[in-house]
């Protein structure tokens, strides 16, 4: 029989973390999956504060809950990182999880230095010192000026993203999440209805449940943060859409 206990974490809703625990467990959060074989080790918590830990044998280690301070909307959060400059764009064009001690060029190569060692960028895709890393794309989908729109679905051409977050700040602050088995596969297109705000003060229930019966996400602008959970081989994205229709001004 598999081990199970469970453990109270406190978490401030609408923060994004990350997990982790020893090898061979399983932490589930809110009857997801957010740590071991295949799942998103990085999730954005609600009101819950259990996690459900479990292994098919008896383990030791701790389970840690680290919330990311990283806001992928701002390009200035207040925590140092590597920033990458496009020469040939003349542009900054994002930037990087690993924080080296140091870096410099030798010949063509990319040296960094980290707890005074030497490493050259040279290995597999999205690890450095080691540790494989999330990736994610944010962005910020304007059209039609600054009318106030309902977003209905997103089409994915490329690799199905392991979670996708949605926000929406005027006229009011709203979260809305997607997670990879929520697409579907049409004409080789990966598409997805929009959930509803997980925030919305005019449904009852957990903010799952709100996903389902809470107000619809709308707004002037809406942003959206692409995740890929540790990919280690090159992952392509070709377009990203996002369909909308105009508000109505009618509650819904």
């Amino acid at each position: 029989m598999p081990f199970y206990s469970t453990i109270t974490i406190n978490v401030i809703p609408d923060k994004t973390y990350k997990v982790s625990a020893p090898a061979g467990v399983d932490v589930y959060y809110s009857g997801i999956k957010i740590f071991g074989a295949g799942a998103n080790t990085v999730f954005i918590a609600n009101e819950t504060t259990s996690f459900v830990v479990e292994s098919v044998s008896a383990t030791s280690g701790a389970v840690t809950v680290t919330e990311l301070f990283t806001n992928l909307y701002e390009a200035y959060d207040g925590v140092g990182g590597t920033w990458v400059y496009h020469t040939d764009m003349d542009k900054w064009v994002g930037k990087y999880s690993f924080r080296p001690e140091w870096m410099n060029m030798v010949a063509n190569r990319l040296v960094t230095f980290k707890n005074g060692k030497p490493y050259i960028h040279n290995g597999t895709f999205n690890t450095f010192y080691g540790q494989a890393y999330d990736s994610a794309i944010a962005g910020v989908h304007n059209d039609a000026g600054n009318t106030v729109k309902v977003y209905t679905n997103v089409a994915v051409e490329g690799e199905i993203p392991g979670r996708m977050h949605f926000r929406t700040e005027i006229p009011n602050v709203q979260s809305s999440d997607l997670v990879a088995n929520e697409f579907s596969v049409r004409e080789g297109v990966n598409y997805s209805d929009i959930l509803r705000d997980r925030l919305s003060p005019n449904a009852s229930g957990t903010y799952e449940q709100k996903l389902m019966k809470g107000d619809k996400i709308r707004g002037e602008v809406c942003k959206f943060t692409y995740f890929l959970s540790q990919p280690t081989t090159r992952k392509n994205l070709k377009f990203l859409s996002i369909t909308f229709s105009g508000s109505s001004g009618q509650t819904v």
